[in-house]
């Protein structure tokens, strides 16, 4: 009878979960624990912001690359920006802002002394390939457009054989939510497979943020 008790206890104990989600930036941290590969942060933007990017043409999304220390980020933001004529307003401090809120984030979660900060403005499908980033940590984040899609862990290997054949369950982060990916240096295959949505026939461009760690302390 004990024996039989102790082998329900085992199997009703519940499994870890790869995957956390919450309304608050602390749910962020929990990417160091051991069994969580993808840390999502729900959040939403204020609304004149949003209308804001959803009304400026391509051509003036920022977009481009740089490496910068906790709290020096915003001095090139403000640099892409101008150099697609965006107009000083309360919505370009916004996203000015956020994205060096985020990298000063990620800086202290990775315990980066830098930071390798890409935004792009993407309007076709390069990157539609279910795959795994070959890195430690990485965080995405979409301004505009459909969000990062990815896998739940048990469907992983199918997506990754069979890419556009692929037909079953689907996630998506939503926008200006907040994705904190373990990559394959520290998560293994364990890593949560996803990909940039396919967008080129849906005629819309998305602002997309990636994060890096350029170096790390050990």
């Amino acid at each position: 009878m004990g024996s039989s008790t102790l082998a329900l206890e085992k199997v009703s104990a519940p499994l870890a979960c790869p995957v956390v989600e919450a309304r608050s930036a602390s749910c962020l941290a929990q990417i160091a624990d051991e069994e969580t590969t993808l840390a999502i942060w729900r959040r939403s933007a204020p609304e004149a912001s949003s209308q804001w990017l959803d009304a400026l043409p391509s051509s003036q999304l920022p977009e481009g690359q740089f490496v910068a220390a906790p709290g020096c980020a915003a001095a090139p933001l403000r640099r892409m920006a101008d150099r697609v004529s965006l107009r000083g307003s309360p919505e370009r401090d916004w996203l000015i802002g956020d994205i060096a809120m985020l990298v000063d984030r990620f800086a202290l979660i990775a315990r980066c002394e830098m930071v390798k900060v890409r935004l792009e403005a993407i309007d076709h499908d390069a990157c539609w390939r279910f795959h795994r980033d070959h890195v430690g940590l990485r965080l995405n984040a979409t301004y505009r457009g459909p969000g990062t899609q990815w896998l739940p862990p048990q469907r992983a290997e199918a997506a990754l054989r069979g890419q556009r054949r692929y037909r079953g369950p689907l996630n998506e982060l939503p926008r200006f939510s907040v994705g904190l990916f373990k990559g394959v240096v520290r998560a293994g295959n364990d890593a949560i497979v996803h990909r940039s949505p396919p967008v080129a026939r849906l005629g819309v461009t998305r602002l997309f943020l990636c994060l890096d760690a350029e170096t790390c302390d050990d």
